[in-house]
């Protein structure tokens, strides 16, 4: 996966799709491998926007049987099977809990019944999975048992709990570097940090876009016979270069916070705990050897870049965290890493009320709302059925191109490294053929980067000191996955940053070896590593660079 701006302007191109997060990802990758000309651009790096902020969980719809949506349930099931069959090296299921309580909906008599209808609705849901990889049957627990899992609820009207599979993924941002990595292997064109100046349009067509080049800076027109507006929080920016009025996916936005922290009481089982200062239910999932907690939301107003955390939220969030178990007393001291982004909303917030999300994914046909051809824009909301959506907008985009394309392969093949029939055995063929390796570092690399695995350990070999596997993961990644700056590195490809702050030599370790693959000054790499430290979110995790490639 090269930037190559010579490519993405040599077009025409059949479609630009301009977004680097998890929709624009799947989409870039559904159209190359169905044979049209693809070509991506994202204005900072891939997946560092509202795709960097998620719970890692891979939904199978429980939460939709409750609203007896069955084709979310049915849509659920299906792509969480795709995803734990082609990316089984990122994602396997989690045992998750909800205590039961009282007689009524809560109760566990209920949500064993829904249990066993959610078991029925996906009777499917295993075919042709590595055993590692299968959702078990749901269950409910009796009060005894919750408690030797939960014991601080023994004074509460705890009856019992619920448990349920979910899957959950080790490292969401490398589900759209793979993606990615599928899509410009099966011919499709993608840069990160070049930013959608304009739309071009001629009469009531969009031909394409001008494009800004955010490292070396010029401009340069990229054509296309459809434009693919999946920008997230910046699908309006996108519009706004028409010069036109026209229709907005998301009108509202929401900023959303996920917590990673320490000294959370519970990391065997992923928790649904309603808070006692409201009827919220947070989740908290364990990953990483700590804990994710989500999400937060409240109203966000202004441009999405105006996005930041504050004191308030961050207490707000921490109160509504410490009511969820009794004698839990999670302080600032142990948050890790602080995610946030911005996500869709129905419209503003009520007062003292948290916003009404954005429900199902939004495509909007601009020739159809607005009087312009060669332009759809789609605004998604969920990790675990980007896939499938992908797939119904290419099929309209296809007919909007007026060109049959070929069959979908995307709900079988694996992503890049996930060519992996039996996990067990390929995990233990590893360890036996790399016994020199530390069996942590060895896991690591395992679940980030499955089969590739196999070149960065054969890299590594030809490297000298006890860093050497990680100098040979920072040269892979250089060689095959665009990172441009430390952050890029570190937050979005290796992980190393996104559960929490790694220590000083291990950034030193990764910066030197990319500044001298890539030939930064001295000054450059001291900012690199000062811009990797002082991140207050993942969000803001250095995604914005000058037009001469420093840190704006």
């Amino acid at each position: 996966m090269k930037r190559n701006l010579d490519e993405l302007q040599a077009g025409p191109h059949d479609l630009l799709i301009v977004g680097g997060g998890i929709y624009g990802a799947a989409l870039a990758r559904e159209a190359a491998s169905r044979g049209l000309k693809t070509a991506l651009v994202e204005q900072a790096d891939f997946c560092s926007g509202s795709s960097a902020n998620s719970l890692k969980i891979i939904h199978g719809g429980l939460r939709y049987l409750q609203q007896a949506d069955l084709p979310r349930v049915f849509e659920s099931i299906g792509e969480r099977s795709t995803v734990l069959r082609t990316a089984p090296h990122l994602v396997a299921p989690a045992p998750c809990l909800m205590p039961t309580r009282g007689i009524l909906m809560k109760s566990r008599w209920v949500m064993a019944c829904g249990l066993g209808v959610n078991d029925i609705l996906s009777c499917r849901r295993n075919r042709h999975l590595d055993p590692t990889r299968r959702i078990p049957n749901g269950r409910t627990l009796s009060r005894r048992d919750c408690l030797e899992i939960l014991p601080m609820l023994r004074t509460t009207g705890t009856t019992g709990a619920a448990q349920w599979y979910d899957g959950l993924a080790h490292d969401t941002e490398r589900l759209a570097i793979g993606m990615l990595k599928a899509a410009t292997r099966a011919g499709a064109t993608a840069a990160n940090y070049v930013k959608v100046r304009r739309l071009l349009l001629e009469g009531d067509r969009v031909t394409g876009a001008a494009v800004e080049d955010r490292l070396g800076g010029g401009t340069f027109d990229i054509r296309a016979g459809l434009v693919i507006n999946a920008a997230g929080p910046w699908i309006e920016q996108v519009l706004a270069g028409i010069g036109r009025p026209v229709a907005n996916t998301a009108p509202h936005l929401a900023l959303g916070m996920n917590l990673v922290i320490q000294n959370w009481p519970v990391t065997t089982h992923g928790l649904g705990l309603q808070s006692t200062r409201s009827s919220r239910l947070y989740f908290f999932m364990p990953w990483r050897g700590a804990v994710l907690a989500g999400t937060y939301y409240r109203e966000h107003q202004g441009p999405p870049e105006a996005l930041r955390v504050t004191d308030r939220d961050i207490d707000s969030y921490l109160d509504a965290i410490n009511s969820c178990l009794p004698g839990t007393a999670i302080t600032r001291n142990d948050i890790l890493a602080i995610q946030a982004g911005i996500v869709p909303s129905l419209k503003p917030a009520r007062p003292d009320r948290e916003p009404v999300l954005l429900r199902h994914y939004r495509l909007v046909d601009h020739a159809r709302r607005d009087g312009i051809e060669g332009l759809l824009s789609i605004c998604g909301i969920k990790y675990t059925t980007a896939r499938g959506v992908a797939e119904q907008v290419i099929e309209v985009a296809a007919a909007k191109l007026g060109r049959l394309i070929a069959p979908s392969t995307t709900r079988r093949d694996p992503l890049p490294g996930g060519e992996i029939p039996d996990w067990a055995s390929f995990r233990r063929d590893m360890a036996a053929a790399h016994a020199d390796v530390p069996a942590e570092e060895l896991e690591r690399l395992l679940v980030l980067y499955g089969t590739e695995a196999k070149d960065i350990l054969a890299s590594a070999a030809t490297l000298t000191g006890a860093d050497a596997c990680m100098r040979a993961e920072v040269l892979f990644t250089l060689d095959e996955e665009m990172p441009q700056t430390l952050a890029d590195l570190v937050f979005r490809r290796t992980g190393l940053a996104s559960a929490g702050r790694p220590s000083s030599a291990v950034l030193r370790v990764c910066a030197e070896t990319m500044g001298t693959a890539l030939g930064w000054t001295n000054g450059r790499l001291q900012d690199e590593i000062a811009a990797v430290e002082n991140a207050p979110t993942l969000w803001q995790a250095g995604c914005a660079l000058a037009p001469d490639g420093t840190r704006a």
